[in-house]
């Protein structure tokens, strides 16, 4: 059953703190921002997982995981919130430029394909699974001499 609260139930604003390596406090401008930013993020989790407090009260790793799923991806998202991709800066004769990685350039809250796949748990195993069969009993074959 899906929480009632539209608060972020899995991190909070200390945990992204923590990552950005920043003293932000839930009542500055700062703290508001990344609390819109983790609600937003677990939203779009629980749009996809519809069992994630289920999952989350059995299994106190899975939990875990989306904690640090809803804090990377707000983490990216703080660490360039207007999505540039290149900045170059010019100074007399030189210049400097920095590219940014796709993942932190949408400007977005943005869940990755490796972090979905740890969030989503299959329902079977053995589902769409290979699964390998004993090899027969191998016996010697007689051996002849060369030539025969």
């Amino acid at each position: 059953m899906a929480q009632t609260s539209l608060t972020a139930q899995y991190a909070t604003i200390a945990d992204v703190a923590a990552e950005l390596g920043e003293d932000i406090t839930e009542d500055s401008a700062r703290g508001r921002q990344i609390q819109r930013w983790l609600d937003k993020a677990e939203r779009k989790i629980r749009t996809r997982i519809g069992e994630l407090d289920a999952w989350a009260e059995a299994d106190a790793e899975y939990k875990a995981t989306v904690n640090d799923v809803e804090v990377s991806a707000v983490e990216r998202k703080a660490r360039n919130p207007d999505g540039m991709r290149s900045m170059m800066t010019q100074i007399d004769d030189g210049n400097f430029q920095q590219t940014v990685d796709a993942s932190r350039s949408t400007g977005e809250i943005v869940i990755l394909d490796d972090e979905w796949s740890a969030l989503l748990k299959s329902a079977s195993t053995t589902a769409f699974s290979v699964i390998a069969q004993a090899e027969p009993d191998a016996f010697p074959l007689p051996s002849y001499p060369y030539g025969y």
